[in-house]
């Protein structure tokens, strides 16, 4: 999770920095470009207006408030988290294929963004899940490897948040690129939660499918190719299949995602949770 003068221009996979000179402050932009940027960013609270009422209705100890929450967090919370991680990764691989440096602040925004909702819905769950799973915290999620994944998943996603910023990347020096390494372990992770929550099936492949075009367009080489033929204004047909097929890949991929977050966001909000 960079933080948001990060750029590819010193990166191993896509994920590192690049020194603050590299890209111009959001400031200096057209007002549409802050305006876009700030559209993407207002993205972050669905899940919490999706939730809110649900949040609302557990705090103030209403009928059924704690078990609609216990029934909604996973699907909405969880569909959510994934969902921002993949924007979060898009970052690099549009940066590479058009050139644009505008919305690479949405890199930071997007990894901090992830772990606050991760952070909400692990301890949403450990106070509503008991009855689902009995037993203290620690033996829940040690007694259920898919509980470990996603566990180990939002822990790995901490030190990224609190070091996405200039200063801690100051501080850490050179250390701080090897600590953001973790960002792909966090990525295995994450599909390995997924992996053992569907199996072969549903869900997972949808995630494998959305992660392989992010994947493909951090190999050095594609991306060393992609970007100086952009550059010099070269391949462009190749380039132009190559996105075509790429996006869509990314697309079919990331579409259930999203209606799988509308279809249980929407009873969520009116406190109508299904229990399936």
């Amino acid at each position: 999770m960079p933080p948001e003068d990060a750029g590819p221009a010193d990166e191993s996979l896509g994920q590192l920095g690049a020194p603050p000179h590299r890209i111009p402050a959001l400031e200096n932009r057209h007002w549409s470009y802050r305006a876009i940027v700030w559209s993407f960013r207002a993205l972050l609270l669905v899940p919490f207006i999706l939730m809110g009422p649900e949040i609302i209705s557990a705090v103030s100890g209403r009928p059924r408030g704690f078990a609609n929450l216990g029934s909604s967090v996973a699907d909405v919370l969880g569909t959510s988290i994934f969902v921002i991680f993949i924007m979060m990764l898009a970052v690099t691989p549009v940066q590479t294929m058009t050139g644009w440096r505008w919305h690479v602040v949405l890199r930071r925004d997007y990894g901090v963004g992830m772990f606050v909702v991760a952070a909400t819905d692990l301890t949403i769950a450990a106070i509503t899940t008991g009855d689902t799973f009995p037993g203290g915290f620690f033996s829940r999620v040690g007694g259920h490897a898919f509980l470990f994944a996603g566990t180990l998943s939002t822990l790995l996603a901490l030190p990224l948040a609190v070091t996405a910023n200039r200063r801690a990347r100051r501080w850490l020096g050179r250390y701080w690129k090897w600590l953001h390494r973790l960002t792909y372990v966090l990525w295995v992770s994450i599909l390995i939660h997924l992996l053992l929550l569907f199996g072969l099936r549903a869900l997972f492949l949808d995630a494998a499918l959305v992660s392989l075009p992010l994947a493909v367009l951090r190999l050095p080489a594609l991306r060393r190719w992609w970007e100086s033929s952009r550059r010099a204004k070269t391949h462009f047909v190749a380039r132009w299949i190559a996105a075509v097929a790429l996006v869509s890949v990314f697309v079919a991929g990331y579409a259930p995602f999203a209606r799988e977050l509308a279809k249980k966001g929407v009873p969520a909000f009116t406190q109508r949770p299904s229990n399936d």
